[in-house]
């Protein structure tokens, strides 16, 4: 069966690389794999010092699920085949490695997020998920 990796962070663009992946899933009977990637917090002076470190965790998920939902709402209405994924990590090499261990034949992602560097053409995470991916990518706008 065919596994499409779909990074989501809530943008526009990502919502587009979701139906990307939806049309290439129901031409091969694939499914989509949806994933979240949550940075670590910083654990010197930061909120992890004031937050119980499960506290700080149900925040993160809570917002991961947030931005989410619209893309798992479509993946349903489509009645594609999908999974989420909620991964600490940094965002670029936990995409790349996720692609691996979840034996995605391809990753499906935005050109652009919400990322702090949103001006470049590409997005820096973007270009990095190039670089270390073993699989595919395929950039959406």
């Amino acid at each position: 069966m065919n596994a499409i990796l779909v990074p989501v962070d809530g943008s526009k663009n990502a919502l587009h690389a979701t139906d990307h992946a939806i049309a290439q899933a129901k031409r091969t009977r694939g499914q989509v794999q949806l994933l979240n990637v949550q940075l670590l917090p910083d654990t010197y002076r930061s909120v992890r010092e004031y937050l119980a470190v499960t506290s700080n965790r149900e925040l993160t998920t809570q917002r991961a699920q947030a931005l989410l939902k619209p893309a798992v709402t479509r993946l349903r209405r489509a009645r594609v085949p999908h999974t989420v994924h909620i991964i600490y990590g940094d965002i670029a090499p936990t995409i790349a490695r996720m692609a691996s261990r979840l034996k995605c034949d391809s990753i499906v992602m935005g050109t652009r997020g919400l990322g702090p560097v949103g001006s470049l053409l590409l997005g820096s995470v973007a270009t990095k998920v190039i670089h270390l991916a073993k699989t595919p990518v395929t950039l959406v706008k």
